[in-house]
């Protein structure tokens, strides 16, 4: 705010002062209203937004987002979204990525991030749940088809998801979470048989893996559907359900399914509507997945391929389209687009 100087009131003559304490009263009235309108849009935006979780891709805040900038975040969580009573709430966490390619934790960032977590000395969240790293394919193809075919990539996967695993626990003792599958995929190709074994082998590798660390944790994951349902062929349905039984049945750990509704990152050729479709189906066809939600992206990513906040208006109409439907709102992509729509 900037300040008025005294010179402007020292030159009033006494005859005009009756003027200038009127202009005064004007311009502090207008200044109420001005700040009223201030706060009423930082607020209003998160007044009707139901209650949901966030993610922080730890991999990738570096450099624009600095540690002190990400507490800046999480302590606005900790003061204005944490009354179970109020719109906004923010129940649930996801790190993602919490390494680089190999293994070393991103402690800068992870230390900043400890006293919020469940277990922290000023915890700002229910629960968590932690990834470990998602390490680059370099070979042919797409890492979610041929890379996840290769036996020697899963493993090393695997093999270094547990030794970051270890360290997070070492470094962070008393901190008490879940575990993230960080590996994601496109559910739409999965009456490929293939590709649902090869991510069946890997999901099974690694729960064991992570629950050698810390047992009994409940595992999440959040694949997605990069075609709608509309544009599925109908030959692959019957694969679909099929593969999506054989999958969710054999898992050997409690998941959390947390279906990213991909109308973010597909700027606009998925819509809400295509999200509920597919989560539905799965509902219906699959009944051995009994706990779905949705991630409802924070995004929108451009044509260019850049990424910005998404629309102050639409992602609420959004979200409160997913509850009226029946779906529960879990940890969205990602905090730092959350935030800057907000604030």
């Amino acid at each position: 705010m900037r300040k008025n100087k005294k010179s402007n009131f020292q030159n009033i003559i006494s005859t005009r002062m009756w003027t200038r304490n009127i202009k005064l009263v004007v311009f502090l009235v207008s200044f109420g209203l001005i700040g009223a309108t201030f706060l009423l849009k930082s607020y209003a935006i998160t007044s009707s937004e139901p209650p949901m979780g966030l993610m922080i891709q730890v991999s990738s805040l570096a450099p624009n987002t600095t540690p002190a900038t990400l507490k800046t975040y999480l302590s606005t969580i900790r003061k204005n979204h944490r009354d179970k009573s109020k719109p906004g709430y923010i129940n649930s966490i996801v790190l993602q990525d919490i390494a680089d390619q190999n293994g070393n934790l991103l402690t800068s960032y992870l230390d900043v991030i400890k006293p919020f977590l469940p277990g922290g000395s000023t915890p700002a969240f229910d629960r968590a749940f932690i990834g470990t790293i998602d390490l680059n394919w370099s070979g042919s193809g797409s890492k979610y088809i041929e890379g996840i075919a290769n036996a020697t990539f899963r493993d090393k996967n695997v093999n270094l998801s547990k030794t970051v695993a270890q360290a997070f626990k070492k470094r962070y003792p008393l901190i008490k979470t879940d575990w993230y599958i960080t590996y994601e995929a496109n559910l739409a190709g999965f009456w490929d048989s293939n590709i649902e074994t090869n991510y069946l082998t890997y999901i099974n590798q690694l729960t064991i893996a992570l629950s050698s660390v810390t047992s009994g944790k409940t595992f999440m994951w959040s694949p997605a559907f990069w075609t709608p349902y509309r544009n599925e062929p109908d030959w692959a349905l019957p694969g679909l359900k099929t593969n999506f039984n054989d999958l969710f049945s054999k898992i050997q750990a409690p998941i959390i399914l947390n279906f990213q509704d991909f109308v973010g990152q597909s700027n606009g050729n998925s819509t809400k509507e295509d999200a509920v479709i597919w989560l539905t189906y799965l509902k219906q066809n699959v009944p051995s997945l009994s706990n779905i939600q949705i991630n409802v992206e924070q995004f929108k990513q451009n044509t260019d391929g850049s990424i910005v906040p998404g629309d102050s208006t639409e992602l609420p109409a959004r979200e409160k389209y997913y509850v009226k439907n029946g779906i529960k709102l879990g940890p969205a992509w990602e905090i730092r687009y959350w935030y800057k729509r907000l604030y």
